[in-house]
């Protein structure tokens, strides 16, 4: 499981990062929904993937700020 759910977040990450760099805001947004997801249920089972998550991803450039 902790296997499957490191290569979704760098699959995630990687997608979010074309989506970003190719002007695809809505795109962005979901890649960005579903890593926030991920995060989420990791955290549920306490697992900690801070060294596997950019956080700075997890804000869009439009909202600024971070979490």
């Amino acid at each position: 499981m902790i296997g499957e759910l490191h290569a979704q977040i760098k699959t995630v990450q990687h997608n979010l990062g074309l989506a970003t760099e190719a002007g695809l805001p809505y795109e962005a947004t979901l890649h960005r929904a579903r890593l926030e997801d991920l995060v989420e249920m990791a955290t549920r089972h306490g697992i900690d993937v801070s060294a596997w998550v950019d956080r700075s991803l997890l804000t869009s450039p439009a909202e600024g700020g971070s979490r």
